[in-house]
């Protein structure tokens, strides 16, 4: 289900980038053009010229990012919780929306392990610098960043639901978050009015409804945890600014602020018979629907995957 194919993404960030160099490490930089926009000075990166793929971005640097992210930003326990009967892992001590997030996390990562494994480099150029001549899967490295661990391909299809849910809730705040006046955006706005979004419906109405959005901020410390989680959302923020890699900071920053409004529609909007739709902006509706689409065609390269064992 692809859910996004035609959106571009506006990226605030660094302008001038030459396509045709490489940085210092040898990563391709993103394809882009700059622009102004409201006094501002922006790139505009069209996904599709910039696919997420592998890049050579690892080593201390990327594991760094990662630890970070799996052993600050996610939910830990407490030593006085350390030895409590909770499980193999212990996170039953943990409330439902820390284990919610930490669940996300993982999914995420999950599905970018698998991105990275689907068009991965298999041969480099011997004629070119940093430049790839083969690319293919690695169904090696997607059995042991993924698919061994069940753990985390039950995290995937967690994170896919949670961000089916918010598209859902918010598929008419993403319609008219998209500007219609714009002609780049007509083309996208009318498949997504007219196919897209009745399909992400139609698809969400035959999935089990696997919790309750509804009761999980529901508690009287509900301000408090869901404050929380917020400050954790803008801490995984900051963190993927800290990325070495162009194109990993760029889909990482899209992906996790993805996982940001989806959280966001689901659990801050109005508790009521009739809730008020979500209100998004622009940026908000495309890396929400991004996001979707990234996690649904990670559930495909892992079935792929299955089948090449």
């Amino acid at each position: 289900m692809h859910v996004a194919r035609l959106l571009r993404l506006r990226v605030r960030g660094t302008a001038g980038m030459d396509p045709r160099k490489d940085d210092r490490r040898g990563r391709r930089r993103l394809r882009a053009t700059s622009t102004t926009l409201e006094g501002e000075e922006e790139v505009i990166v069209d996904l599709r010229a910039n696919p997420e793929r592998y890049t050579g971005y690892a080593g201390t640097s990327a594991a760094r990012v990662w630890n970070e992210i799996h052993n600050r930003n996610c939910f830990q326990l407490e030593a006085s919780d350390a030895g409590k009967d909770s499980g193999s892992n212990g996170t039953c001590v943990l409330s439902a929306a820390q284990r919610i997030y930490n669940r996300l996390v993982s999914g995420l990562h999950s599905s970018i392990s698998l991105h990275i494994a689907h068009d991965y480099c298999l041969q480099r150029s011997t004629t070119a610098i940093a430049e790839c001549a083969t690319w293919g899967p690695n169904a090696t490295l997607a059995h042991e960043q993924v698919l061994q661990h069940p753990d985390r391909v039950e995290n995937l299809y967690a994170a896919f639901a949670v961000l089916l849910r918010a598209v859902v809730r918010a598929g008419d705040a993403v319609t008219v978050a998209v500007p219609h006046e714009d002609v780049a955006f007509q083309e996208s706005l009318r498949e997504w009015e007219e196919a897209l979004l009745p399909e992400v419906r139609r698809f969400a109405s035959s999935c089990p409804k696997t919790f309750a959005e509804d009761d999980l901020f529901a508690s009287p410390v509900a301000d408090d945890a869901w404050a929380e989680i917020q400050r954790r959302s803008e801490h995984m923020a900051e963190i993927m600014r800290c990325v070495g890699c162009d194109r990993c900071k760029l889909w990482g920053t899209m992906q996790t602020q993805g996982l940001a409004v989806a959280l966001r529609v689901l659990f801050e909007s109005p508790r009521a018979d009739s809730p008020a739709p979500p209100q998004l902006t622009r940026q908000e509706a495309v890396v929400l629907v991004h996001t979707l689409e990234r996690l649904s065609t990670s559930l495909q390269y892992l079935r792929e995957f299955r089948e090449m064992h």
